[in-house]
């Protein structure tokens, strides 16, 4: 959806990476009734297996559940977990793994809320789309790296021909002319 002279309108987008997106720009709701339970800072990443979006922190209109629930088979074998639900429509939005096996080790204490419940508002954009309709991935911190190096590299050039310029005085000069 996005708003057009105050009307809402539906807006049906291909999938999105989020590296696409800045990230800090999202708000995270609920499917039904549109209470924001995240924001784009809180994302650590995605557990696609599952549909779910990892969040490190969420709003207090999440709430967890009480009960202690555990699963023999699928992916949350042997896990012990909690559900998430929205304090305003109580819907089901994700679960909290409080204990898991090695391969879900990263999960523990995160809030996984199921892309299917979510939708997301895109604040630079003013529209909402659906949370399934976006990746949310993120990239091995060695790409990353690697990235921020090249991005410091070219700073440092620009830096040095700037200060080269500035040394011989063609800098005051051009800024003098004009």
């Amino acid at each position: 959806m996005e708003f057009k002279d105050s009307l809402i309108l539906h807006r049906s987008d291909h999938a999105k990476l989020l590296s696409d997106i800045d990230r800090r720009w999202i708000t995270f709701h609920c499917e039904k009734c549109n209470t924001v339970l995240g924001d784009g800072l809180s994302v650590c990443g995605e557990v696609q297996t599952m549909g779910c979006i990892l969040f490190m922190k969420v709003t207090k209109a999440v709430v967890i559940s009480d009960k202690k629930e555990t699963e023999q088979k699928g992916d949350l074998t042997h896990c012990i977990y909690s559900f998430l639900s929205c304090r305003c429509c109580r819907s089901f939005v994700g679960r909290i793994i409080h204990s898991a096996p090695a391969r879900l080790s990263n999960c523990r204490s995160m809030f996984l809320l199921h892309k299917a419940n979510i939708s997301c508002y895109l604040l630079n954009s003013s529209s909402m789309v659906k949370a399934t309709s976006i990746s949310f991935e993120v990239n091995p911190l060695r790409e990353s790296m690697k990235e921020m190096r090249h991005k410091f590299q070219a700073m440092y050039t620009q830096m040095s021909r700037f200060k080269e310029e500035l040394a011989h005085g063609t800098v005051l000069s051009s800024a003098s002319s004009n």
